[in-house]
């Protein structure tokens, strides 16, 4: 039997789909690129040129009720993706959106219900969790390694801000944003932690922007976020973001502290030429961390000939769930329920940076 091609339309031409989610989708068996929207057209025609696009849309809307479609991408500015997304699924359509969600909680959970009654697959697009030490953290912590999970430090770092020359961009605008660092990088972190560990309860946190004017514009969304959590199951954590720490590509570490060990996580997607990752390991019986090795199954083909091609791997593996879950249903991880439950931290650690006060996250 043939295998069946699910006909996909991405909404955005910006670098990412050019880098992530065009070809991410292309190289699927199972899809067949059938329409492309973006603003300007001649890079929407370039595009759709370069990857062999049938159908073009210069207005999403269009795009949608076109027809003809299985599913459709969103990588657009976070204050369209409440709209899009209710458009697609009204029209039948299942959803793949960018992080984070929305702009705020109540949108993110409105996005999340519609789905749910529409019986529409969701996928909320959290890059990492398809980085092989990432899943091998999950396995680990699963089967117990850790013991009780005590504390957990988190770092983002990037130093894309620090270019004195960088223009004003949508994520750094907060009506168009919602949160700069916190949405675009901090939300990585939020849910690699809350996969691993369970929900956060709780945020103490501030926040700095270092460059308001920039060219093309003042930038009001936050460029580096630090905040403090107290997690469900008792245990603490730490987190930072920033886009400010010179030297710095894209690099990701995460320390996971139990009563029987810890855990250390590290990857640097996009300047490490390898989705593989790292994976450290340490216990009270001696000093030190030592190295884990990944599984063979979590490994293969992460560490390709150069970054796409590994690039296109986590592609695949994290968008298995939801082209499976169409074909013979059950759940999708991470879905838009996902990605309300990190949208309702986020809202916490704006409101705890902007009052300077313990807040609650929303349950």
């Amino acid at each position: 039997m043939a295998e069946r091609r699910y006909r996909v339309g991405v909404v955005g031409t910006s670098w990412w789909a050019d880098l992530e989610h065009l070809p991410g989708l292309r190289a699927r068996t199972d899809v067949e690129l059938a329409a492309l929207c973006g603003r300007n057209p001649e890079r929407l025609g370039a595009l759709a040129a370069k990857y062999g696009i049938p159908r073009t849309f210069t207005d999403w809307r269009e795009l949608v009720a076109a027809g003809g479609l299985d599913a459709v991408v969103l990588a657009t500015p976070n204050a369209l993706h409440r709209e899009q997304a209710l458009a697609a699924i009204d029209a039948g359509l299942h959803v793949i959106c960018e992080k984070p969600l929305a702009l705020d909680l109540r949108q993110a959970r409105e996005m999340a219900a519609r789905a749910d009654a529409a019986g529409r697959k969701t996928l909320t697009f959290f890059t990492h969790r398809a980085v092989g030490a990432a899943a091998h953290v999950k396995r680990l912590v699963d089967a117990g390694f850790l013991g009780r999970p005590l504390h957990a430090t988190a770092t983002y770092f990037t130093a894309s801000h620090l270019k004195e020359d960088k223009p004003l961009a949508w994520r750094m605008q907060r009506a168009v944003s919602g949160t700069g660092v916190l949405g675009d990088i901090g939300s990585h972190l939020v849910d690699l932690v809350r996969w691993w560990l369970g929900d956060l309860a709780r945020v103490a946190a501030m926040w700095q922007t270092v460059t308001r004017e920039r060219a093309g514009g003042v930038a009001d969304a936050d460029e580096s976020c630090a905040f403090l959590a107290e997690l469900a199951s008792g245990a603490q954590a730490v987190f930072q973001a920033s886009k400010l720490v010179a030297g710095r590509g894209n690099h990701q570490r995460v320390e996971l502290h139990g009563t029987k060990a810890s855990l250390v996580y590290e990857a640097d997607p996009g300047f490490d030429p390898t989705w593989e990752g790292r994976v450290l390991a340490g216990t009270p019986a001696r000093a030190g961390l030592e190295p884990v090795p990944l599984p063979q199954d979590l490994a293969a083909r992460l560490a390709g000939v150069d970054e796409r091609s590994g690039r296109a791997e986590a592609y695949r593996r994290l968008t298995d769930p939801f082209f499976a879950a169409i074909a013979r249903g059950g759940p999708v991880s991470p879905d838009f329920r996902d990605g309300a439950a990190v949208q309702a931290v986020l809202d916490a650690v704006a409101r705890a940076a902007e009052e300077r006060r313990w807040v609650d996250v929303e349950a």
